[in-house]
């Protein structure tokens, strides 16, 4: 049997070596590369191309995410699965559609790890057993992109849009981004219309729930 070269990109040394012991006590598996920020992860795939790209969401640079879709874009053969703490729907969609074959919930990490790298080495995705709801309501087709809706809007809503996921009020975010008031209430409306949200509160909502999921992919 081949031996599966992996690689796993995690910043907290801890997870990532207790990872790794799990994973190099399995015979026909081994890690040859950890990296602990998103940038170095997509120049040792370039360079090593891996069997099995691990890639934390959380890293500093390029997330997880972002290293996953550059992969896909370079069309590397390395298999990529996304480890994340976050059980959150919507990005678990992003992962999928950026072309993650894997992913592997942190919680479930230590039991599932080794399945995922088998699984998804044979051509198949894997998804942790606890979030399989997500997968099932995406076969079903009942999900929005919400990245893609995000990336709809003007990077002037953009900015509005991670100030209210900070929780912020029209007048500080006025005050932050040196634009009136007025101003930022035409762009909550924009946000609402591109959106479809209706209700007083509902873009707030809708960006507290989504928070993580808009730091992502919206910078300072």
């Amino acid at each position: 049997m081949n031996i599966i070269r992996v690689l796993i990109a995690d910043d907290h040394p801890i997870f990532l070596f207790g990872l790794k012991s799990i994973i190099d006590t399995v015979d026909h598996m081994q890690v040859d590369f950890v990296v602990s920020d998103g940038e170095n992860a997509l120049e040792m795939i370039k360079v090593n191309k891996p069997d099995v790209a691990i890639l934390d969401i959380d890293m500093p640079g390029l997330n997880g995410i972002e290293v996953c879709r550059k992969v896909k874009e370079l069309g590397l053969t390395s298999k990529v699965i996304i480890l994340t703490m976050h059980k959150n729907e919507a990005i678990f969609n992003v992962a999928l559609d950026y072309g993650a074959q894997g992913y592997v919930l942190k919680d479930n990490a230590a039991t599932d790890i080794v399945s995922s790298i088998e699984t998804v080495t044979a051509g198949s995705q894997f998804i942790s057993p606890h979030i399989m709801g997500f997968y099932n309501n995406r076969k079903e087709g009942r999900y929005n992109n919400i990245v893609k809706c995000i990336n709809g809007l003007t990077s002037s809503e953009k900015n509005v849009l991670r100030l209210i996921a900070e929780n912020k009020s029209s007048n500080e975010i006025a005050d932050q981004l040196c634009i009136s008031s007025k101003t930022v209430q035409n762009h909550r409306f924009n946000i609402c219309k591109k959106m479809d949200l209706e209700g007083v509160n509902s873009l707030l909502s809708f960006s507290l729930q989504n928070k993580h999921i808009i730091n992502l992919f919206l910078t300072a």
